[in-house]
């Protein structure tokens, strides 16, 4: 496997003999129920259940990290040290003792595995993606250049996974659903409680999700960026939707965007992002799973 550093990406960690369960009553996800070989998605939502941050996980012996973008780590950091209290762990910024690395095509045999080596690196493995299964490392005590090539990389494979994350401009912007965390594995419906977890699980058990992620390509020359309105032709009182994220490869911008269902499905709908700067027209195509259903459509690792 070849790995490349990625600039963009930092590292969480919590260790203790409480961190599991302080852990456990912060995150949309179950982490005292995973493994040591297990990958999973979790968010830090606040009492009104916006996602704070979004989170790879982790798990080695009493100590578990969260990867996340690195712009948003010292927020997280601080706002989970408010709810330590007597609990007996640690939350610190560890990107000065991980780097994180886009691995193009693990070895890993399932999808959301990980592997632990003998050095205290892992090795993360995503879904499926064109033949092969893209994932990421945790690399300790090494220092590689990072390069943001590799972060387009990454970003891009998590767009085309339909894979949302929160960084900076969407912090508090999304609840789970909104952008399919729950469909890619990033909710426990049946795990105790944890903050906004009445709102989340409302938006689960009561009527329809209304609002999905969908993928999308930008043509034009405007720069799209997180958090940018969407706007449907015809409707120019208030804003269709909004980016959740966005990266740029080989020329073309790849987007992921929160959107009405069905606004997105409908056949001849024409979606843009404006600014003084100009307009980018959205060309948008479902994510690789069905927004229709409930909970992890995701197969479990």
């Amino acid at each position: 496997m070849s790995a490349l550093f990625l600039s963009r990406w930092g590292v969480i960690g919590v260790d203790g003999d409480d961190a599991i369960s302080f852990l456990q009553s912060q995150l949309s996800n179950d982490v005292a129920g995973m493994s040591e070989s297990q990958l999973r998605l979790a968010g830090l939502c606040t009492a009104k259940g916006r996602l704070l941050g979004s989170f790879f996980i982790l798990r080695q012996g009493k100590q578990v990290f969260m990867v996340c973008r690195k712009e948003i780590v010292p927020a997280l950091v601080k706002r989970l040290n408010m709810f330590v209290l007597r609990s007996k762990c640690k939350v610190r910024d560890s990107s000065a003792e991980f780097q994180v690395a886009y691995v193009a095509a693990t070895d890993l045999a399932r999808p959301m595995q990980v592997e632990w080596d003998e050095h205290g690196n892992a090795t993360g493995s995503l879904r499926a993606l064109g033949g092969v299964t893209p994932g990421f490392s945790l690399i300790a005590d090494e220092q590689g250049t990072a390069d943001t090539q590799a972060d387009d990389a990454f970003e891009f494979a998590l767009q085309q996974l339909g894979i949302a994350y929160v960084s900076q401009p969407t912090v508090e912007m999304f609840v789970p659903q909104a952008i399919n965390f729950d469909l890619v594995g990033g909710v426990s419906f049946s795990k105790g409680c944890y903050p906004g977890q009445e709102i989340v699980a409302r938006s689960h058990y009561l009527g329809k999700v209304k609002r999905r992620v969908f993928k999308a390509t930008a043509s034009g020359d405007l720069v799209v960026a997180a958090g940018q309105d969407v706007w449907l032709a015809g409707k120019d009182n208030e804003p269709a939707g909004v980016v959740a994220t966005s990266v740029k490869l080989n020329g073309q911008q790849h987007l992921l965007i929160e959107l009405p269902v069905d606004d997105a499905e409908q056949p001849n709908a024409i979606f843009r992002v404006k600014s003084e700067a100009g307009e980018a027209v959205l060309q948008v195509t479902p994510p690789p799973y069905d927004v229709h259903q409930k909970g992890n459509v995701f197969e479990t690792a």
